[in-house]
């Protein structure tokens, strides 16, 4: 039994996974019932569960957990631009965006948060990444800071030097890194309407 979990790693499995690779039981709720309260495997929600790091010897990654909690949906906002290590700041929620509603889980292994977002606006500068060599969907650097800035309320760039007080003063964001941004990504999500002017004063620092 530990060997099957073992191998499941530390990706998020469905129930319907467990039930295959499991062995036969004449009651399957009983039994993962009972794992649970074992402490070897771990439930994020109902049908959705992790197996424990004492089994699987893989610690929880909840960035690989993120996207199989609430979907369609990508790593974004604080969590990616940490992620990248463009700011410094250590967010304890892992936050998401969707074109879902707005959407909260508190699990055993931590908080996780889901931000809506235009439809017409959501696919852009999604991109792929590997945590542990498993692939996860995250923002782009330039999509993350685009979606924190369309989703801070009352945030408004009126000239760059706002922008360059948001980056340095409330981020802390490493504006070194702006030089080797895509401005493609801004134009593309300025083009989208949503604070298209605070966007279009990023994109005139980093164009400068």
């Amino acid at each position: 039994m530990n060997n099957v979990l073992h191998n499941l790693g530390n990706i998020p499995v469905t129930a319907a996974t467990l039930r295959n690779v499991l062995p036969n039981r004449n009651s399957f709720a009983h039994y993962i019932s009972s794992k649970e309260l074992s402490g070897e495997i771990i439930r994020l929600k109902q049908g959705l569960y992790v197996v424990s790091p004492d089994v699987s010897g893989k610690p929880i990654n909840n960035l690989l957990i993120a996207n199989s909690l609430y979907g369609p949906s990508y790593v974004s906002f604080h969590t990616a631009l940490g992620f990248y290590g463009l700011i410094d700041d250590v967010v304890q929620t892992t936050i998401s965006a969707s074109f879902r509603l707005n959407k909260q889980y508190d699990t055993p292994v931590g908080r996780f948060e889901y931000i809506q977002l235009p439809s017409a606006y959501y696919p852009i500068g999604i991109t792929q990444a590997q945590s542990e060599n498993m692939p996860f969907l995250i923002a782009s650097p330039e999509k993350a800071l685009c979606d924190l800035i369309i989703r801070t309320p009352k945030l408004l760039f009126r000239s760059k030097k706002d922008v360059i007080t948001y980056l340095e003063d409330d981020l802390r964001f490493d504006t070194e890194s702006l030089s080797s941004m895509d401005i493609s990504v801004f134009q593309a999500c300025a083009e989208k309407g949503y604070k298209s002017t605070s966007i279009q004063q990023l994109i005139n620092v980093i164009s400068q």
